[in-house]
Order: structure tokens, then sequence, then C-alpha cells
């Protein structure tokens, strides 16, 4: 019995731990955080001022602003500021409820409190409308629609009123417009009581551009509730823009070109009755039925400039499509004629930084490559056909021509092109194949002259030696033959006391 009462708690305490606490998988994540009260819009208080709700925000960083919206639904003044919540209760892990009480003796007025909280996915605010101090106080209405609308058809309006004492169903709504072209009003201003449908506080009505006679343009509209009491809200701003007419799409361009040329397609002459496009789209149909979006590089006034290259011949179609602020588009087409070009042929040789040469020499045991240098727009370089002949027969169709193993002799090699438009072109050179690598002329003068001047220079030294050879020998003193003379008759000679001389 103990062992099956021990299983029990055992296998109790795992399914405990196996079951997930409510709401923890929310906690965790930071997309939920929140700031929330149930205190509604509209509470009317006198000298204390005391909201409470709930925060899933770490409530140590906490600030709060009190406006006066009083007069205007735009620029409130700050009445009262501060930090931090009144108190803070923690609920759960993650869940903290939070009370702000504010002083606001001697304050009178219809009054905006917004509360924020520093979070990692940016501020959370909390806002509502207060009535403070003994009154009256007038309506508060806040719009749900944006400081501009467009309008073709019935475009429908919302915004929440908030009253002190009365029913929003008790209120009439005041709407006021005219033509503001420029932001203020041109000409007469209309006035009109307007319909609003409720649903509780939310409020909405329609303006048609019909019902108001509204012609395209701008228009300035405001409006205004006032409670049962003749209490009137402060004036709620709204631009209209009426548009009911098509743009009028504008081309200028040339009626032609050339391949590989730069033509500006002008399409700034395009209007709307604003006088400004929202949207323009380019397109080019080329010669083969193709139609793409080019690129745009400029713009005027909304319209951009078109700067177009066409490297196929024939036939393009470009055309403009303008939109308006509701959807509306024109178009506007041109045609142009782009007439081919035809291609430019010159000739290199690998190895070699000549241009164009006329002729060139190789000895019988030398290749020789010949590289075309071709100018032509970008889509006939892909297309062009190429034949190359060696004294008037074909030997090759490919873009470079190599050669090898030519006998001895003069050869002449031409190289015809043609585009995919027919035009052609043709270059010839003569190649000359010698069977010795001889010197070349000029390096053969040289050599020659070399030659001369070391023979020269022997020569001069060769008889600078002869000359010093024979002056060496005339400063030796002359003999004569004295064979037949005596010793005695000599008066040079004394007696030889050995007569070793006779």
């Amino acid at each position: 019995m103990k062992q099956f009462t021990k299983s029990c708690l055992v296998i109790t305490s795992i399914l405990l731990v196996s079951i997930p606490l409510a709401g923890a998988e929310n906690l965790d994540d930071d997309s939920i955080e929140e700031l929330t009260s149930t205190i509604s819009d509209g509470i009317w208080v006198n000298q204390t001022l005391s909201i409470d709700g709930s925060t899933t925000i770490n409530p140590q960083n906490a600030n709060w602003v009190l406006y006066d919206r009083t007069n205007s639904n735009t620029d409130w003044p700050v009445v009262l500021s501060g930090d931090y919540f009144t108190s803070v209760f923690p609920i759960s892990e993650g869940l903290w409820n939070w009370t702000l009480n504010i002083d606001v003796i001697g304050l009178n007025c219809t009054c905006w409190l917004e509360i924020g909280q520093p979070s990692e996915g940016g501020e959370k605010f909390l806002n509502r409308t207060i009535f403070i101090g003994a009154g009256p106080h007038s309506p508060a209405v806040l719009a749900n629609h944006g400081n501009s609308i467009v309008v073709d058809g019935p475009e429908e309006i919302s915004f929440r009123a908030v009253f002190s004492d009365s029913l929003p169903q008790e209120s009439t709504l005041t709407l006021d417009w005219c033509l503001a072209p420029n932001g203020a009003c041109v000409g007469q201003t209309s006035t009109t009581q307007q319909n609003v449908s409720w649903n509780e506080d939310i409020g909405s009505i329609e303006i048609s551009a019909s019902e108001f006679e509204l012609s395209d343009g701008i228009w300035k509209f405001t409006y205004t509730i006032q409670d049962m009491y003749l209490r009137t809200s402060p004036q709620t701003e709204l631009t209209v823009f009426v548009d009911q007419s098509n743009p009028i799409s504008v081309l200028i361009g040339p009626d032609s070109g050339e391949e590989g040329e730069l033509l500006l397609i002008d399409g700034s002459g395009s209007t709307d009755v604003e006088g400004s496009i929202v949207q323009a789209v380019w397109y080019v149909t080329g010669p083969d039925g193709v139609t793409y979006v080019p690129p745009s590089t400029g713009s005027s006034e909304g319209i951009q400039l078109l700067y177009l290259t066409l490297n196929e011949s024939g036939n393009h179609t470009i055309r403009l499509d303008v939109i308006d602020w509701v959807g509306r588009m024109n178009s506007s087409i041109i045609t142009l004629q782009i007439d081919n070009v035809a291609p430019s042929l010159g000739m290199g040789v690998k190895g070699s930084d000549v241009i164009d040469p006329l002729s060139w020499q190789i000895f019988d045991d030398e290749a020789l490559e010949l590289i075309p240098s071709i100018h032509d727009t970008g889509s006939d370089v892909s297309t062009i056909s190429y034949e190359w002949l060696l004294d008037g027969e074909i030997i090759a169709n490919t873009p470079n021509l190599s050669l090898e193993n030519l006998e001895e002799g003069e050869y002449q090699i031409t190289l015809k092109i043609e585009d995919d438009d027919g035009a052609t072109d043709s270059y010839q050179i003569e190649v000359i194949v010698r069977e010795d690598k001889e010197i070349i002329p000029s390096q053969l003068n040289i050599g020659a002259i070399v030659v001369l001047l070391g023979i020269i220079g022997f020569s001069v030294m060769m008889f600078r030696r002869m000359k010093s050879t024979e002056n060496k020998g005339t400063s030796l003193p002359k003999w004569t033959d004295t064979s037949k003379l005596k010793l005695t008759d000599s008066p040079d000679f004394a007696d030889d006391e050995n007569k070793m001389w006779d």
C-alpha cells in the first residue's frame, strides 16, 4: 500500500511539472509588451487624477505628461509632467499593476494624458482624454484619418468624439470647405451641417466630390462638433485632393538615330490637374517585338528623362505611362527608326604593338597570328561573320587567324567582315616570308661602320708603332767601313797597349 501511494505521488509530481504555466509563453514574447488601463476617455476629476492599469514592461522607468487641448487640436501646451508611477504591485513574473496619482487642483481644461514606458521594441504609450476642473468642458475630437486624403469617388473619414456630460447622438457636426491650391482659402467658403453615423463614440462622415461640387484641385476642409449645450470642439483640419480627370502623357524625342547613339526622350511635359505626376513608367519595344523597361537616368518635376542607347537597327517603340494620385493612367508613344552603322575594321599582330600594319615579315620557322579590331555597336559585334583569304582563297572563318609553316615568298592576306544588316568592311596585309634570318639593313650598315672604324683604328695604331721604331733606329751612331783604315790613321783611337787590334 505504501509502495502504491509513493508511485501515485511520483506520477502526480511528474504531471504537475509537465503542465505549462498559463501565459508563461506569452510573457516571454517581447512582441506583446503592453501598457494598458481600464480607465476610459472622458473621466471628470476636480482635485486628484487617479488612474491605474497594468504593464508587462519593467515599471521602474515611466514618465507622464498632461497637455491642455481645450482650444486646439494641435500645439497643445504642457500643463504638468513627471516621472515614475505612484505605486507598483507585482502580480506575477513579468506582470505588474500600477497606479498614477496627479494633483490637478486649480486646473480647468480638456486635457490629454500621455503615459510612456521605454521598452526594447520602442517606447509604449497610453493616452486618455481627461476633463479637469469645474467646467464647462467642450467636446474633444480625435481624428482617425490622416492630414490629407485623395478623393475620386465618395471617401469616408472617421473620428472619436469625447463628451463631458452629453451623448454623441445629441451632437451636430459643422463642415466648412474652400479651394486652397496653396494651403490658404481662395474664393468663397462653403458651410453645411453633415449627418454623422455613430458607433458608440466613433463617428464617420462621407466626402463626395459630386455632393460638395468639388472640382479637380486641392481643397481645405475643417469640421467641429457641437454638443447639446452648444459647446463646440476645436477645429479639425483636413486637406482633400480631388482628382477626377486622367493625366496627360507627353513625349518629345527624335524620329531617327544610329546604332550606339545616345538619345534623349523627354517626358517632362506630362501633367496632371495638380501639375505633377505620382508615377511614370517607361517601356521600349525593339524590332524583335520584345518589350522591356529601360533604366531611367534623370528626372524633371517628377517625370523622368530617359537617356537611351539602342544597339539594334530597325523600328523601336517608346511608351510612357503616367499615373496620378487616384491610379488613373495615360500613355503616349513615339517610334524611332534606328539606322545601322557599318563596322570599321583594323588589324593587329600578336606580340606586337604595331597598329594596322600594311606589311609584315616573318621567317619560315615562325608563326604569325593576326588579331582584327572591330568597331561596331554591341549587338552587331556578336553577329559579325569573318572570311580570311590567302592570295584570294578562303582559308578560315574565325575571328583570329594563325599562320605557320609558310614557305618563302610574299602573300596577300585579306579579311572580310559582315554585320547582321549586310554592311561590310575589309582589310589587306602583305606577309613576306624569308628563308633565313638575315640582318636587317640598318643593323648591317651599323656593323659595317663599326668594322670600318676598327680597321682604321688598327691601321693608325700600326702606323704609329712603325714610325716609333724608325725614330729609335736613327738615333744610333752610324758605322763606316773601317776595314780599309789603319788604326794609326784614325786620330780618334789611341794605341792599344796590348796590341789587341793588330
